[in-house]
């Protein structure tokens, strides 16, 4: 296994886990999970960081990460102005 292979077991193992978290945690509530949660913002971090797996650094990668964000909905603000994440069952 090549070590390209195996940052991206270890990337794709530590967001499953964050998924999983993130279930065990808002999992079967009406609750709206929010980026004041730990759980959320490592989610999000981790679902980047598989995103930006072995792709170049470069605006373009900002750019698009940012627009993945927005479409996405992480980046919508309630009434009190806290960033919301929308959730959805998988």
């Amino acid at each position: 296994m090549s070590s390209n292979d195996t940052k991206r077991q270890f990337l794709l193992e530590r967001l499953l886990d964050a998924v999983k978290q993130c279930q065990i945690r808002f999992g079967g509530r009406k609750e709206i999970a929010s980026d004041s949660d730990s759980r959320v913002t490592c989610l999000c971090a981790q679902f980047e960081a598989v995103l930006q797996h072995g792709l170049k650094r470069s605006r373009g990668l900002a750019l698009t990460a940012a627009a993945i964000k927005q479409a996405a909905g992480f980046s919508s603000k309630n009434e009190t102005g806290n960033s919301l994440i929308r959730t959805t069952p998988f």
